[in-house]
């Protein structure tokens, strides 16, 4: 496969309807007696000059279920209800959890793995004394904080998250940073409302990521190609239980007992079949990925590099069913070595997919975002390893004499 990069003007016809409108959640996650008038003032600033639903625990409007105990239906709002998160570490760490952190701390894990907009605000003062606190952690901070935890919880957040933190006095310090960061984040709604009705609305329906939809936002150097590394790149990030069945010989279908014949005649309906897998891999490569980028000078067809993408990775698993199957077979022990090899047999073909596309990815994904005027080309290929297929058809002429 030979990818040749070129300039493309691009033009897409289509809308996409977003039917799932509602009033944006804002939840603020915080210690609450000490942080009461700022919380309160948070609310008033995001439901009256926003109109957005304020989520604060201590309200009455905070939903709950009764069934469940009183941070567990913190962390259920976070991770079911929360569209923009906003952290404000004061110099109280709050009730220890029987899960080692704070309630705060867990609802800040919750929502950075939920992957909405987190915005982290310390305590001035806290802040400063944090490269104290580095520096002589067995110090006494009583007078600071509550628990010298909260400096760990800082720290984390700076070091593991590589999150942006600000750092505040007053209410009106979180507010005029807010009144920024919502316009940017109206911005990119824009853009992002703008692109959707240029886009097939199934393209955006198909779950692509983040980096492939900032991507056709943004639309770099190079960017349908990117689109395509990255969609392939996500669909095959997926894959990770089959590899590791794979590596482990682990199968939930059920065991198959066969005679000789019985097995001897599988073998070869079942070579025609990787046969027929192995093909499907050459079209794909040869003629489907082809086809959706397209001639150098028309625009690559979108919809159908998503498809290319999750045919690719259905292959790959139905590949590696095919190998899993004789581990399935319970048969006369002279046919070990011949399962043995056909079990293995597909272990170039998985490999050389992976490895196919992490090259696609590290390839395309590493061009400059602007033109600067190098043609390049990407040669990438996969193939089936034949010095495998010779010694499973060696094995097979040597049990048909053993049989006969």
């Amino acid at each position: 496969m030979v990818i040749d990069l070129w300039d493309r003007d691009n033009e897409r016809m289509g809308e996409h309807m977003n039917t799932d409108r509602r009033t944006p959640v804002v939840f603020v996650s915080s210690t609450c007696y000490d942080l009461k008038q700022v919380r309160e003032d948070l609310k008033d600033f995001f439901e009256n000059n926003y109109g957005f639903q304020a989520m604060l625990s201590e309200f009455d409007s905070f939903p709950i279920d009764p069934c469940i105990g009183t941070f567990e239906n913190c962390l259920s709002n976070v991770d079911q209800s929360a569209d923009i998160f906003i952290l404000i570490v004061g110099n109280r760490y709050g009730y220890v959890t029987d899960r080692g952190k704070s309630i705060t701390n867990l609802e800040y894990l919750h929502a950075k793995a939920k992957g909405i907009p987190v915005f982290v605000f310390v305590d001035k003062q806290l802040h400063s004394q944090l490269k104290v606190w580095e520096s002589n952690k067995e110090g006494d901070f009583s007078t600071f904080v509550d628990n010298p935890q909260i400096f760990e919880f800082v720290s984390e957040i700076y070091s593991e998250s590589k999150q942006w933190i600000y750092t505040y006095e007053s209410v009106r310090d979180i507010t005029t940073t807010m009144k920024h960061q919502l316009s940017l984040i109206f911005s990119d709604g824009l853009r992002y409302k703008k692109i959707s009705h240029t886009l097939e609305s199934h393209i955006l329906d198909s779950n692509i990521s983040a980096e492939a939809l900032r991507v056709l936002i943004e639309k770099p150097y190079a960017w349908e190609y990117k689109f395509l590394a990255y969609v392939m790149k996500d669909e095959f990030d997926k894959l990770q239980k089959y590899r590791w069945d794979f590596r482990y010989g682990l199968f939930t279908t059920h065991i198959i007992e066969m005679s000789p014949s019985e097995l001897l005649d599988d073998v070869s309906v079942k070579l025609n079949e990787i046969v027929e897998l192995n093909g499907i891999l050459g079209t794909l490569l040869n003629s489907t990925i082809q086809d959706a980028i397209g001639e150098a000078g028309t625009p690559s067809d979108l919809e159908m590099m998503v498809y290319v993408s999750k045919q690719f990775a259905l292959l790959y698993e139905r590949v590696v069913a095919w190998a899993l199957y004789f581990k399935t077979i319970y048969t006369d022990e002279v046919f070990t070595q011949l399962l043995k090899l056909l079990y293995e047999l597909p272990k170039s073909m998985l490999t050389q997919m992976d490895n196919f596309v992490d090259r696609l990815y590290a390839e395309i994904t590493n061009l400059p975002d602007i033109e600067d005027g190098v043609k390049r080309e990407i040669k990438l290929t996969c193939v089936l390893d034949e010095a495998n297929t010779g010694e499973i058809n060696e094995e097979i002429e040597r049990l048909h004499e053993l049989l006969c």
